[in-house]
């Protein structure tokens, strides 16, 4: 779990992401970007710090953001105050928002750097993109899991819903253009033959 989550204090502070500035919003895509990288792979210690430290930089660009905005939601009065405030201290709020942001966009390229060369040197091996039927798998898999428990328990009804799966992939095939789905409908159906034994048995 990362410690410096900027989308923490994004919700705390009750300001919409649309109203963020588009150095913000940036900053925000990067660490989106990092987090991707890490959830591919949660175990690589030189990422999650990585990820710490961009989320630590995204954090401070979103505080300044964030605290302009609700400048802006306050009365008049306080309004030209802080104003007058912020227009003496925007040239250094630029400076510092600009720093942070060439930071990040290096932080970017190293995160990549990092991962290009982990990935050369088998470190880490790249994601495998899932197949077509792969996807349509897993996907009936958790519509079978999603079988209520009253549903679990009685055989017949397994079995229509069995039924039900199959006209529903056969189906797909069709209009999807899918070459087979046997592999599919063989797992799928040792998924219902354990339910129905199971059914029996209780």
């Amino acid at each position: 779990m990362i410690k410096n989550d900027p989308y923490k204090l994004l919700k705390e502070s009750g300001v919409a992401k649309n109203l963020l500035s588009d150095k913000t919003k940036e900053a925000l895509e990067i660490y989106d970007e990092t987090i991707d990288g890490l959830n591919e792979f949660p175990k690589d210690k030189s990422l999650m710090e990585m990820a710490e430290k961009i989320g630590k930089a995204a954090i401070e660009v979103l505080s300044e953001d964030v605290e302009q905005i609700n400048a802006g939601l306050k009365d008049e009065v306080q309004e030209t105050e802080k104003k007058r405030i912020k227009k003496a201290q925007s040239k250094k709020v630029v400076e510092k928002a600009d720093k942070t942001m060439d930071y990040l966009a290096e932080c970017r390229l190293k995160l990549r750097q990092e991962r290009k060369r982990k990935q050369e040197t088998g470190e880490i091996k790249t994601p495998v993109k899932k197949k077509l039927t792969t996807k349509l798998k897993d996907s009936m898999k958790k519509i079978i899991g999603m079988m209520p428990k009253a549903v679990k328990e009685d055989e017949q009804k397994i079995t229509r819903t069995e039924h039900a799966v199959q006209i529903f992939l056969s189906d797909l095939k069709c209009i999807w253009g899918m070459n087979k789905i046997k592999p599919i409908e063989e797992e799928l159906k040792e998924k219902f033959d354990q339910l129905k034994e199971k059914a029996v048995t209780e």
